[in-house]
């Protein structure tokens, strides 16, 4: 009788009953039995299920356990700068590589607004804190960051919101890379060792591997099956050079002589290629009691021991006796416990990587020097071998690294064949690109990076082919919009013929445009105070000479009185021209006031309409219909716009002056365009300089007012403008406060 182990509407499993008999030997059950093994069978699914979900919560808390010490030893060993702040911005917590990068210690640094943060960046960290705030995740932003002692240095940045058990953003993380100092990629890449070819050892059954504990497990079963050299025991031992210690690897044999004999048997009828093959394609038991005890074993060089003696002799040792050789440590004697054994350098290229230690402590046949010198003629097989493994181990761990830094470098690496076509790229291509990775590779180059369908006279890659030569300048493409800096290396084969490029670009936009506008500050602060000396000097002996022409004027008569007048003229210009010097050399003072951005234009176009009239030009508004209020210096912004239309109205005749706003992000756009008769390029990356103006009459001061007002505001004013064609000028001014 059977019945089914239910949970709710699940079945666990069933429970049965059998061999129930009466007195004629049949099998009978009653409804009885049905009912009592129901019940026992409802009780034990409780029971059952309740063990198993009582085993899967702690198998879960192990689990929490195990990745919660994980990661906390993860943020701790990183060299990235790991940082963790609540959503004002007040640091909670703050790991070594942080310490490493910024130089600050955690107790300078818990509680305070981060102070790594440039002043002049606060303002921008702010708004990333807003967007963490609405759980985005921002990646990769190369920005600026300051030091304890005050030094700049750039970083990348990825910050990301921490949530609680509510999705609720109640901190953020934030993990920096200090990029730069950051080391040029390697001209090549660490070619790929060819593959060692199979060594064959005693008889050629002993067949190479490249991992490195196959391999020495091959060898110490040679050196000890009977069909091979026929030793009882062997450990290897290899030169560790950075601690300057000879030290036990791995160890092949019996702990006691019933061990051996089992071992003997259970060989018996197997040859020894069959064995090494099992170990090649099998994994590889390191623990076997001779195996543990050779890994505790570490003599050190510097010593006078037989082993050392070994490796500096280069010469195999033979000794018979263990306790009456005096270069025999006890140590030796009480770890391994041998009367008598043998001991055969490993020589690579004549350099010592080891020994191999041989004893007959089972058999008690004595080690002859026949046996030593076959085991030492093919030691150089071994030596070569094992150097070749490990070879091959740091090759593919240095191919495993350069892979993560040619991933995780933030500047834009990718490699060309002779013929421009792209052979592999980095992460960072992909995110400027846009594209996935194999929409990239194979594609020409001036294709994806340049927007071109053929060869395109300033691309690196060009530079490099005609030349054959690394190549490193400034780049300003305008496919990709912006500045870059470049450096691209050739690639030869081994036999000297150029195959290809190493392209390394990083993108300076921001740095060579925070740089302009460093330059153009010193330049102003420089013409101001120059400005400003020369109308101080002027304006006393022009207000004498103003005042005596005057008063000649009033006097005079005929032509000198006219004479006089025009002098008046002359010297009132000058005072105009003396005003406006001044007025764009003195300190201002904001005064700044919650504005409606459309009102104050509205007053602007009143105001300047009688100058429209008087060259028959219209103006004609495009308002954005959202309210845009500004916190901003009316007057001073008042000035900045007049000017500009005065210009717009000085450069068109019988033509049309639009203005417009709107709202982008958290700014007011305010657009001034015209169909004047535009700039030519080579004036209009300098119409914002002092004193520069195209025409006859002017100080040139106009546009560099407004530039200077505008920057007051925290704002930025664009222009674009086609010779012959018009101008348009765009002024961004933040919302700010309110």
């Amino acid at each position: 009788m059977c019945v089914p182990l239910f949970v709710g509407d699940r079945i666990i499993g069933t429970l049965g009953l059998y061999d129930k008999k009466d007195e004629w030997g049949i099998i009978t059950f009653t409804e009885d039995d049905l009912k009592s093994l129901m019940t026992f069978a409802s009780v034990s699914s409780i029971a059952i299920e309740n063990a198993r979900l009582y085993r899967a919560e702690i198998e879960k808390e192990k689990e929490v356990t195990q990745t919660k010490d994980y990661l906390k030893s993860l943020i701790e060993d990183s060299a990235d700068a790991i940082i963790t702040s609540d959503i004002d911005g007040h640091i909670t917590s703050w790991n070594k590589g942080a310490e490493n990068i910024y130089g600050y210690a955690e107790n300078e640094v818990i509680g305070r607004f981060l102070p790594m943060v440039p002043a002049f960046l606060q303002e921008e960290e702010r708004r990333f804190m807003d967007k963490i705030k609405q759980k985005e995740t921002l990646r990769n932003i190369e920005t600026i960051r300051q030091t304890k002692n005050g030094r700049l240095i750039e970083v990348s940045l990825t910050l990301s919101p921490i949530l609680d058990a509510s999705e609720h953003v109640t901190g953020i993380s934030g993990i920096s890379r200090d990029i730069s100092e950051k080391k040029l990629v390697e001209k090549e890449l660490i070619r790929k060792n060819q593959e060692l070819s199979r060594l064959f050892f005693v008889n050629s059954v002993v067949r190479s591997t490249l991992e490195l504990d196959k391999l020495l497990k091959m060898v110490l079963t040679v050196v000890t099956m009977g069909d091979g050299l026929g030793f009882n025991r062997a450990i290897l031992f290899l030169v560790d050079e950075a601690n300057n210690v000879l030290k036990g690897e791995m160890g092949v044999g019996p702990a006691s002589p019933e061990e051996a004999k089992n071992i003997w048997i259970s060989m018996e009828g197997k040859s020894l290629g069959a064995i090494i093959e099992e170990i090649e394609n099998g994994p590889v038991y390191l623990d076997s009691h001779l195996d543990r005890l050779s890994q505790r074993l570490s003599i050190d060089m510097n010593g006078d021991c037989i082993l050392c003696r070994c490796i500096k002799d280069k010469r195999p040792y033979n000794v018979r006796n263990a306790r009456t050789e005096p270069l025999v440590t006890p140590y030796l004697i009480q770890m391994l416990g041998a009367d008598s054994f043998g001991v055969v350098p490993l020589i690579s290229r004549d350099k010592i990587i080891g020994i191999i230690w041989v004893d007959n402590l089972f058999t008690g046949r004595p080690i002859k020097d026949e046996d030593l010198q076959f085991l030492m003629g093919f030691s150089s097989h071994i030596a070569s071998a094992i150097e070749n493994a490990r070879l091959f181990e740091n090759v593919t761990l240095a191919q495993s690294e350069l892979k993560n830094i040619f991933e995780s470098i933030s500047d834009m690496v990718y490699y060309t064949d002779r013929d421009f076509t792209i052979k592999r790229v980095n992460q960072a291509v992909v995110r400027k690109i846009g594209k996935p990775e194999q929409e990239i590779i194979g594609k020409k180059c001036y294709q994806i990076f340049h927007g071109k369908d053929e060869p395109w006279e300033l691309c690196p890659h060009h530079t490099s082919s005609a030349a054959q030569q690394p190549y490193v300048g400034e780049l300003e493409d305008p496919y990709l919009a912006g500045t870059f800096v470049v450096s691209n290396s050739p690639i030869f084969d081994s036999a000297g013929n150029f195959v290809g490029t190493v392209h390394i670009s990083r993108d300076v936009t921001e740095l060579r445009n925070l740089r302009e506008r460093v330059i153009h500050s010193e330049r102003m602060a420089a013409l101001g105070e120059l400005a400003a000396r020369v109308a101080h000097e002027i304006r006393n002996p022009l207000i004498s000479i103003g005042g005596f022409a005057r008063r000649l004027e009033k006097k005079l008569e005929g032509d000198i009185q006219e004479y006089a007048k025009i002098i008046v003229n002359e010297v009132s210009r000058l005072e105009n021209i003396l005003k406006e010097i001044l007025g764009f050399v003195k300190s201002s003072r904001v005064n700044k006031s919650r504005v409606n951005i459309n009102d104050l234009l509205s007053g602007i176009v009143d105001f300047i309409a009688p100058e429209m009239d008087e060259r028959h030009n219209t103006v004609v508004k495009e308002f954005s219909e959202q309210l845009i209020i500004a916190v901003i210096d009316p007057d001073r912004i008042k000035e900045a716009i007049l000017n500009i239309f005065t210009n717009a109205a000085q450069a068109t005749d019988h033509g049309k002056i639009t203005v417009k706003t709107r709202l982008e992000g958290n700014e007011a756009v305010i657009e001034l365009t015209d169909t004047g008769c535009g700039i030519k390029d080579e004036d209009l990356k300098n119409i914002f300089n002092p004193f520069f103006t195209t025409k006859p009459q002017g100080t040139g001061l106009g546009l560099a007012v407004t530039h200077k007002i505008i920057q007051e505001h925290n704002g930025k004013v664009k222009v674009e403008s086609v010779w012959g064609g018009g101008t348009a000028f765009k002024i961004y001014l933040p919302l700010g406060e309110g």
